[in-house]
């Protein structure tokens, strides 16, 4: 009799809690649904809801899981700010700008800023100047080494009056290589025959490369002998300055 009284009431329960179910589903709590079922069911067969039954496996082991998760994001990695034991320094540190405040690197070893035109060729490298040089002494012929062995005034004047009629070299690349040469005191020039004073030849060198439109100052021959490496200052550079813009003047009127 008991039996039968207790299997009634167990029919009865689970009735009841079908009923409730439904109407849960049906009212949009679907999760208390389940959550309220499974209770019930575990209730009415003496089950615990703590690593028995599939739901109660299954939402211990979802929240060990997300547990799992949790751990791992608060550990990881990235590029943060510095440690507190960091000097902050980077493997850049120390090491010298590149920038130099916008200014060329020539200008920042006492080279004057000023335009220089066609005399920029300086700045090639040394073989090239020599290639240069050496095209230029073989290509020297008689009527040059005369031309290069008039007074100063004369070759201003030829240059003015008689360009056309004239050999000499007027490369700036080439007459510059010949700067380069004379600096030192003497030019190659002098094993060809040209016995003219070495000052006359630089006036002319640096007067034949220069623009013809551009004016030749004493800033312009510190400049370019600097980068030549050997630089011409002070009352030297007024004299060659002077006497080279007399040479650019006259190949202006002589060339036009």
């Amino acid at each position: 009799m008991r039996s039968s009284i207790s299997k009634s009431r167990l029919t009865v329960s689970v009735v009841a809690i079908a009923a409730a179910v439904g109407l849960a589903m049906a009212s949009g709590w679907g999760p208390l649904a389940s959550q309220f079922a499974g209770a019930a069911w575990a209730q009415e067969t003496g089950g615990q809801t703590t690593g028995k039954g599939n739901q109660g496996g299954q939402g211990q082991g979802s929240k060990g899981s997300q547990a799992g998760q949790g751990t791992n994001a608060d550990k990881g990695q990235g590029q943060g700010g510095p440690s507190s034991d960091s000097d902050a320094k980077g493997p850049q540190a120390g090491a010298p700008s590149s920038s130099g405040g916008g200014k060329p690197i020539w200008s920042q070893e006492g080279i004057p800023e000023v335009e220089l035109g066609r005399l920029s060729v300086a700045r090639s490298p040394d073989h090239v100047l020599q290639r240069s040089y050496d095209e230029a002494i073989a290509s020297v012929s008689p009527d040059m080494v005369s031309f290069y062995n008039l007074p100063l005034d004369q070759v201003i004047d030829q240059l003015s009056l008689n360009f056309d009629n004239l050999s000499f070299i007027d490369s700036p690349l080439q007459n510059l290589a010949l700067l380069k040469d004379a600096l030192d005191g003497t030019s190659g020039l002098s094993a060809l025959g040209v016995t003219n004073n070495n000052e006359t030849l630089e006036a002319i060198f640096l007067g034949v490369a220069s623009d013809k439109t551009l004016p030749i100052t004493a800033e312009t021959v510190v400049a370019v002998t600097t980068i030549l490496g050997t630089p011409i200052t002070g009352a030297d550079a007024e004299k060659l300055a002077a006497d080279a813009e007399a040479v650019r003047i006259a190949v202006l009127a002589g060339h036009g």
